[in-house]
């Protein structure tokens, strides 16, 4: 509790500063190769920043390179944030340099994939690295598709990580526990400040927590690997994967620039879509209750993927499921939104 509200009061004041030195102040032309679907001209970025020194408190010295990876990251996503890199190729370039020193220095690896002939691949150690550099890849620009929504990507972080918790308490699995709960309490302060709109995390934040969250993800799972699926982890974070390989062959096919911004995502459906039902004028409140709808949805999810963690074929079931319940919703509001568009033109 005393951590609770240090870092709580920390946060406060780092508003405070960021909204009087004009610091990373979440602008409508702050950067166009992402639309906010509410913008506050008073909002600070400082989901990432906030982070970041909680997180520079509790890891543990030996982690150094852990530290300069996230902190490199971060330093990307304010290029990004602040339009000075808006290229998605050099950004993905950027990204894959520093994973990939990050992988090769930590030696990270995975055991096994469940599947035979997965794992005759991940004998090769370029595929295993290659394969893992593409699982962050996918994380990192997956919740950043998600950013926007209030509650949303936080709300996911923190799903993964009570999962997991959850999962380690009751089956006395590997977890550096005292880690996980200061994150956990790190990221439901900054949650707070986002379901109230006074806070976001911007590219700096989805980028540097994101890869955080993999990094927990991939650990846990070779720590527990006789134990725990590796599709454990995949049915806790499908909905950033499939939101960004989703994306990237919905621009494919429309022939749309990636470095081109859109309102064509789920979850910007979505908002839409409450905000036809005249439930509320208040922007904000839609925003943040998308955001919470969604979330209820994937609190559901994860804990089927919780009481399931050892049964790979359960597990593949629940991402098929949840995957076609994406595509239905998806494709159903779709085709809603273009019919209205057609009636009003």
């Amino acid at each position: 509790m005393t951590n609770f509200v240090f870092f709580f009061v920390i946060h406060f004041f780092i508003n405070k500063i960021c909204l009087k030195t004009n610091y990373l102040i979440d602008k409508k032309d702050i950067s166009d190769h992402k639309k906010k679907i509410i913008t506050d001209d008073k909002t600070p970025l400082s989901g990432g920043l906030v982070f970041i020194i909680f997180f520079s408190l509790i890891i543990p010295h030996e982690n150094y390179v852990l530290l300069v990876s996230i902190i490199l990251l971060y330093s990307l996503g304010i290029l990004s944030d602040i339009n000075y890199l808006s290229s998605p190729s050099k950004r993905i370039i950027l990204q894959s340099l520093i994973v990939l020193g990050f992988v090769l220095s930590n030696d990270l690896t995975i055991i096994t994939l469940s599947l035979d002939i997965l794992d005759r691949l991940l004998d090769f150690q370029v595929v295993k690295v290659l394969f893992i550099l593409a699982c962050f890849l996918v994380l990192i620009n997956g919740f950043n598709f998600l950013d926007g929504i209030n509650t949303l990507v936080l709300g996911n972080f923190l799903i993964c990580l009570l999962s997991i918790y959850y999962v380690s308490t009751e089956f006395s699995l590997s977890l550096n526990f005292k880690i996980i709960e200061q994150l956990i309490i790190i990221l439901s302060i900054i949650f707070i400040f986002n379901f109230f709109g006074k806070s976001f995390l911007g590219d700096s934040g989805t980028y540097s927590i994101s890869f955080l969250i993999g990094f927990i993800c991939i650990s846990f799972v070779y720590l527990n690997n006789t134990v725990v699926s590796p599709y454990f982890i995949a049915s806790l974070l499908w909905y950033p994967a499939i939101e960004n390989l989703f994306s990237i062959i919905r621009r494919y096919f429309s022939k749309s620039k990636l470095s081109k911004a859109d309102n064509n995502h789920l979850h910007h459906y979505l908002y839409l879509g409450l905000k036809m039902t005249r439930i509320s004028d208040n922007h904000l409140l839609l925003n943040t209750f998308t955001g919470m709808l969604i979330n209820f949805y994937m609190i559901l999810s994860a804990y089927i993927t919780s009481i399931n963690f050892s049964h790979t074929k359960t597990l593949l079931i629940i991402i098929l499921s949840n995957i076609s319940v994406y595509l239905i919703i998806y494709f159903l509001m779709n085709k809603k939104f273009i019919k209205l568009e057609k009636n009003i033109n």
